[in-house]
Order: C-alpha cells, then structure tokens, then sequence
C-alpha cells in the first residue's frame, strides 16, 4: 500500500484546527450563548468555554505526542483502554464529521437563499461539496492551501467586522466585563463552538513535523476566541435582546443592521467562507482516518485505495456521497438540531474518552518517547473527565427545537451504537481473514 506524503506544516495544521471548530453553525450557538447572558458579558462566557477546551487540547497534544497517525483516536484507545472498544467508538465518532457538514449545509443553503430566494438553498449546498471533493483530489497540499485561504480570510473578516461594528455603534455599554445571567449554561454551549479542533489529528502522517499539530490546535483554540468573542461582543452590543433567537441567520441580521446591504453580503461570504472550510477540513480529515483504518485491516481495503496524488480517493467519494443525502435529508426536514446535540455529545464523550486513554497510556507506556508531555501528570485527564462528561450528558438530554420536546439524540445514538458494535463484533472479523494484497499492488486493487 502506498504511503501518506508529509507536505504539511504549522500553518495549515493551524488552519484546520480552527477550519474545522469554525462552522458556520456556530453563529446560532453564538446566539444561545448570549441568550443566557444578560448586557455585553456574553464574550466572557465563550473565552471560559475556551479555557477549558484547553483541557481537552493538551491530552491531544499527549496523545499525538506518543502516538502520532492518521488513524490518531483508533491508535489511541486500542492501546489506552482496548481494541474492540476503540473500533466501536472510533466507527460512532466518525458521525460527528457527518453531523457537523449536514448541519453546516443547512446553514449554508439557508444563507443563500435568503439572498437569492429563486434558487433553491439545496443547489448551492451541493454545488459547494462538489467543489470540496474536487479540491480533495487535486492533493492533500492543494486541500490544505484551499484550508488555509480560506480559513485565515474567515477570521480576519469577522474581526474586522465586529470591530468595525463597535466602532460604528456610538451606545453605551452595558456591564462588557461583568457577566450576568446563567453563565454555567452559556459556558455549556460555548464549549461546543470550539469542538472539532482536534480533527487535525488524523493529518499527523502528512505533517512534516508532528509537533505542529499540537502548536495548531493551541493556537486554532485562540484564534476561535478572539474571533467569535468580537463577534459575541459586537452582536449583543449592536442588537441587544431584539429576538436575535427566531432567525436562522442572526450574522445576516448583524451585517444588515451595522452597514445595511454591504453587511449583509458581508456576513453572507463569511458564512460561505465559513461552511467551506468545515466541508475541505472534515473530507481532508475525516478520508485519512477511514484510509488508515483500512491499512489496518478493520475497514474494507476499498477505503485504502490511493489515487496518483496520495489520495485516499474512494474514502473520499464515500464521505461526499454520504453527505449529499445526509445534507439532502436534513435541508428538507429542517431538523438540524438533532445533529447538533448528537454532534455535540459525541465531541464531549470524545474528550473523556482521550482522557481515558491518555491515563492508560501514561500506565502503559510511561517511558515512551513523546514529543509532546502533559504538565502536572494525571492532574489535567483527571479534570477533563467529569468537565465533558457532564456536558455530553447536558447536549444528550438537550430538547430545545425537538419535536415533541423528546430528546430524540438518545435513540439516535443508541442507534449509531448499536450498528457500530454489530459491525464489530459480525463484520470487522472477516477482514482480518482476508489475503494481503501482494508488493506492488494498493488497497483496494488498484496498482
């Protein structure tokens, strides 16, 4: 089986991390955040949230440090905490990736079509994870430099913007640095602006210095802060409680509101340039981890073909097509909630279980070379557990904007659960039995 190439750098692994956390998504979680807060603390509450996804980051910095691949959490919990849990899991987590672009698509397609309302939303949703895939194929360095254009350009307008916001709007302040209201809700959400940070990981292969990943995901955590804490701090300043909440497109009212038209097809490119980023870092992602996991022989040898350009290119065309009709299904019904809590209690049970396996592998491997070493031993996993497992628990019992006010993420995950195991326990075995392909010769049967 052909290799990975190592053509990325600091940079990128920066630009994906935070490509990847900065879904276009987060502007409604922006407005939640503030609708716990009272006056112009809202921003406090997201940089809290940052603070502890901190956590979160230095046990992937452990964790990549000592293990680094492109099959990053596989490795990890097969060796921290045991093999058959860490396929089940790895396989349900997999679905966040999903999750994140299906509810990122709806945003997208509901953006657009505000503005252009002749063209149905579901068009320009497609037309955009096409342009993904194509990118994708072109190689991993053309994919990372789409990520960092965009990703770099994103944050640098939505600064700019809520800057230009607070400069614009002569009103007083309302209590900016003394936060008001239910800050331990509004951190709960805050917290899930930031997930899918870590999603930089499975680049470990292509880097061409693994201690880049850690240096990105530190970074993209703060990067993320000051952007979306402008924003926060620009939106509650300009807006106040004027009913931010009933629309699906409260960035579009922002722009409007400050600079009328010009903001608002300001607001519209950011969400653009926002959903584009989610789309090329969850394929550039999310296709290394199926390809690894089938050079390990616990996936299908059809997601390890490459193609000319080192692309795992089946794995791609797998996670394109699973996202149009997921996208598809979720644009009609409407129903993007059920992703976001199901996303967001997966993220969150991810973080305990990193932790976990950061324990086992200190027990396990405790003389192991690491690029990377957590401060204070055990002291920062031991933290990060009950943190996420509570909120994982908060996001799974979530019924806000589902019907009936039934906590439909429960079956969904029992269901993602179920099939995961089932695989495991009926499918996976077979493949270990199946012959290796011979010298010469890639997953997948290609040459």
């Amino acid at each position: 089986m052909s290799s990975l190439r190592r053509v990325l750098g600091y940079r990128t692994a920066t630009s994906t991390s935070a490509g990847l956390a900065f879904a276009a998504i987060n502007f409604l979680a922006a407005v939640q955040v503030a609708g716990y807060m009272l006056g112009d603390g809202a921003w406090i509450a997201l940089v809290i949230a940052g603070a502890l996804c901190l956590l979160s980051a230095a046990n992937f910095s452990e964790l990549n440090g000592v293990l680094p691949s492109a099959a990053g959490i596989r490795v990890w919990t097969r060796q921290g905490i045991g093999d058959r849990f860490s396929l089940i899991f790895t396989l349900a987590y997999l679905t966040t990736v999903l999750a994140v672009i299906a509810a990122d698509s709806f945003v997208l397609g509901t953006a657009i079509q505000a503005a252009i309302p002749g063209i149905s939303g579901f068009f320009w949703i497609f037309l955009f994870l096409v342009l993904t895939l194509i990118a994708n194929l072109r190689g991993v360095k053309i994919a990372g430099l789409v990520q960092d254009l965009t990703t770099y350009l994103l944050l640098f307008s939505l600064a700019a913007i809520s800057v230009m916001v607070l400069v614009h709007v002569h009103h007083a302040f309302i209590t900016p640095f003394s936060p008001r209201g239910n800050l331990f809700e509004a951190v709960a959400v805050g917290v899930f602006i930031f997930v899918g940070f870590e999603w930089v990981t499975p680049l470990a292969e292509e880097m061409t210095d693994t201690r880049a990943i850690s240096r990105g995901m530190f970074t993209a955590l703060g990067l993320i802060a000051v952007a979306f804490g402008l924003f926060m701090l620009a939106m509650t300043h300009l807006l106040g409680d004027r009913g931010l909440g009933a629309s699906l497109v409260p960035q579009l009212l922002v722009g409007r509101a400050a600079f009328g038209a010009f903001g608002f097809w300001w607001m519209l490119l950011v969400t653009v340039i926002t959903a584009g980023t989610t789309f090329n870092g969850s394929f550039v992602s999310a296709s290394r981890l199926l390809y690894a996991m089938s050079r390990e022989r616990t996936l299908p040898a059809w997601f390890g073909r490459l193609n000319q350009r080192f692309v795992p290119v089946n794995a791609l065309f797998a996670l394109f097509s699973v996202s149009v009709v997921l996208a598809a299904l979720i644009f009609l019904s409407r129903l993007y909630q059920v992703l976001i809590y199901a996303g967001s209690s997966l993220e969150a049970l991810m973080y305990v279980v990193a932790a976990l396996a950061v324990l086992g592998l200190m027990r396990r491997l405790p003389d192991a070379a690491r690029s990377f070493r957590l401060p204070f031993g055990r002291l920062i996993p031991i933290l990060t557990i009950p943190v996420f497992g509570v909120l994982a628990l908060g996001a799974l019992t979530a019924t806000a904007g589902l019907p009936g006010n039934f906590p439909w993420t429960v079956p969904l995950l029992l269901l993602i659960a179920l099939a995961a195991t089932l695989y495991v326990y009926l499918y996976a075995p077979r493949l270990k039995r199946v012959p290796v392909p011979g010298p010469g010769v890639e997953a997948g049967g290609g040459r």
